[in-house]
């Protein structure tokens, strides 16, 4: 069937785990055609008497597959499928058989010479990859589940595949797939959390498999995952498996096992490395990997031999093969909600194998990784690039083609520089910096009306759960519990999040006030040949973390036709105004956990879903005076979205634009806003 314009092009793949009609047929096919190793055999099994397979034996065989009109469809679907195996195996037959290179031989056990190496023959052909259909390899397990059939992760089969994606319109609708599933799983996890659960990453996780929401589910899928960029960073390692760049919850090689490769051998797709063990050596272009095992847990020396066995044995037919591995890198991070922070780094090829003494005395597996060339820079080296940045910036030293150390020239919390390689362009510096927008004073209210406003009398945050119920500003956000997290993230998008204001008798220091203590995190503005000028981050930004605010002059209009002709968007294109009804309603799309079948014990859902929140009555004019926010590029896969924000007694129509972070934001990737202009 061909693909329909404009889609990617996926090339279907037969059911591969479709059951025979009869043991008997099967088990005589299956001795027929071959006779596999186990996957931990330590050598070749010695050839065996088989039943010569010809063309005239595939036709009888095909014959008793015939399904019978009184079949179940299901049943008769699996017997068509065998047929089909059966017309390509007696095609093969029928052609005059081509010389193939002998199989090689799995990795020896561990020798007697406490130094030896393994020798390494050219490696055959790898098995022909197929390409893999997101859509299917992330439902394949519901659907399973659907049945009430216990099978292997993803759908079996006798050949790797390859999920690829061959129209470039088709890259930003995968990338916005995987966005999406992160955006489910940290929904769900901060539902789990703020619930008291323990481990609410692995709850979340096991929730979105149970119900098909984690996308390429298929094992045998090998090389890139479409979607997952180059430097891409997970605070949860269960984030990995709900993207598809790993496949094990704790193992650190993620494999196709044995009986799901038609070679019978266990390959390795993905590594996650962590520096634990002590032979681990790392420089970035090369990795040299110590295989699992023969140490106690959160030990770091050995205490007995490795053994090439599944994750081990599965990396060494890596190498044979020449299958590329997925490396991704795990940090520690204080930062990060959970102390660590993994970045994929890409694609490696196994360049060779040792197996040894370790420096634990115990033998090890070693395997050497180099990376493949042609890819995006290493996530891992551009976090300490920035961090070598930053803290030259700190010193006062002003780092080569930093045009500015300061662009607000203090009137922010922390420092925004500005960065031009590029050309002479200081254009940011001819603008005066408005850290935030001056909207007309709100009505002045009795006083008895101020003494019945929020908390008047409060001494502590209006943010906990034993006081948000007694705070008229937390009872406003429309129910589910306080507006921000115990860390000041945001729990969900709302049409209007409405903070303490100056009415209010709680402290500055009140989860309710996440906004007013300005921004929390390193940006820049700086200079690209692709975006003209953008502004980046200089550190990592947690997902729902509040980055900015937008600021300008604030100009009143009284009718949806003002200023209709310019679109918002970067600054050379919509004329310096910047139209807060504009903006689409990004904000839906965090917190989100609709996609998701959640216990009835979970929190309580919001009671905004219908309002459409207050519709603002102004717009800003930066083409005189601004911040560094309406630098940030446009994109309709944004990392970043605007969040309506009122305080106390603010005027509802001039709510405030917040932005807030929608992904995790590594150093040195650029913020992008969905200005509502097209893709």
């Amino acid at each position: 069937m061909a693909s329909a314009p404009g889609r990617p092009f996926l090339v279907p793949k037969p059911d591969p785990d479709a059951p025979a009609p009869t043991a008997e047929l099967c088990a005589a096919l299956l001795r027929r055609v071959s006779t596999k190793p186990e996957p931990d055999a330590d050598a070749l099994p010695a050839p065996t008497q088989t039943t010569p397979l010809t063309p005239e034996l595939c036709a009888t065989l095909r014959r008793e597959l015939e399904p019978s009109p009184d079949d179940h469809a299901d049943f008769a679907h699996s017997l068509r499928l065998a047929q089909r195996r059966l017309d390509a195996i007696s095609a093969s037959l029928s052609t005059p058989p081509q010389p193939s290179p002998p199989s090689p031989p799995p990795p020896p056990p561990p020798p007697a010479p406490r130094s030896a190496s393994l020798s390494s023959t050219p490696p055959p052909p790898p098995p022909a990859p197929r390409s893999a259909d997101p859509a299917r390899a992330s439902s394949s397990t519901a659907r399973a589940s659907a049945k009430g059939k216990k099978r292997a992760r993803g759908t079996a089969g006798p050949e790797m595949v390859r999920a690829t994606v061959t129209a470039e319109a088709d890259h930003l609708e995968v990338r916005t797939l995987v966005r999406r599933a992160r955006l489910t799983f940290e929904a769900v996890r901060g539902i789990y959390h703020r619930g008291g659960r323990m481990r609410a990453d692995m709850t979340a996780l096991s929730t979105m498999l149970s119900q098909g929401l984690c996308l390429y589910r298929d094992v045998r899928i090998v090389g890139p995952i479409p979607g997952v960029f180059v430097g891409d960073v997970f605070s949860y390692r269960a984030e990995l498996i709900v993207v598809g760049l790993h496949n094990q919850t704790q193992a650190g090689i993620g494999f196709i096992p044995a009986n799901l490769v038609s070679e019978g051998h266990p390959v390795a797709t993905s590594i996650v490395s962590s520096g634990g063990y002590l032979d681990d050596h790392d420089n970035g272009e090369v990795l040299i990997y110590t295989g699992s095992g023969g140490r106690p847990r959160h030990g770091v020396e050995h205490n007995t031999d490795q053994e090439f066995e599944r994750g081990n044995l599965a990396l060494a037919y890596s190498h044979k093969y020449g299958v590329e591995v997925r490396v991704i890198r795990c940090h520690d991070c204080d930062t990060s909600p959970s102390a660590k922070l993994y970045v994929y780094d890409g694609l490696y090829k196994v360049d060779s194998i040792t197996y040894g003494p370790g420096k634990s005395g115990h033998e090890v597996c070693k395997f050497k990784l180099v990376r493949i060339p042609g890819q995006a820079p290493l996530g891992s080296k551009i976090w300490r690039s920035a961090r070598d940045l930053t803290n030259m910036l700190d010193s006062n030293i002003r780092p080569r083609g930093y045009v500015t150390r300061d662009l607000s020239k203090g009137k922010e919390v922390i420092r925004v520089p500005v960065f031009n390689n590029v050309d002479r362009d200081m254009s940011p510096l001819g603008f005066e910096y408005i850290a935030r927008p001056d909207f007309p004073a709100p009505p002045v209210l009795p006083r008895t009306a101020r003494r019945l406003k929020c908390c008047q009398y409060a001494t502590a945050s209006c943010g906990g759960t034993s006081s948000s119920g007694s705070c008229a500003c937390v009872r406003k956000n429309g129910g589910g519990g306080p507006a921000y997290n115990a860390d000041g993230t945001l729990v969900r998008g709302r049409p209007v999040v409405y903070e303490c204001g100056a009415q209010c008798g709680c402290p500055a220091s009140c989860s309710n006030r996440v906004t007013q203590r300005g921004m929390q995190h390193r940006l820049e503005v700086f200079r690209s040949r692709q975006t003209d000028w953008g502004v980046r981050a200089l550190d990592l930004i947690q997902p729902g973390a509040f980055v900015c605010e937008f600021s300008g002059d604030v100009v009143t209009v009284d009718d949806d036709s003002h200023h209709e002709g310019n679109a918002a968007g970067a600054s050379t294109e919509w004329g310096g105004i910047v139209d807060p009804r504009k903006f689409p309603a990004r904000w839906r799309e965090w917190g989100d956990a609709s996609a998701a079948t959640l216990p009835d014990d979970a929190e309580e859902p919001p009671r905004f879903a219908h309002l459409a929140g207050p519709r603002p009555r102004y717009v800003l004019d930066v083409s005189r005076r601004r911040n560094f926010a309406p630098y940030i590029s446009h994109s309709s896969a944004p990392n970043v979205f605007v969040q309506l924000v009122l305080r106390g007694d603010d005027n509802e129509s001039y709510p405030r634009l917040m932005l807030f972070a929608m992904d995790t934001i590594p150093p040195l990737r650029e913020l992008s806003i969905d200005y509502g202009i097209g893709p």
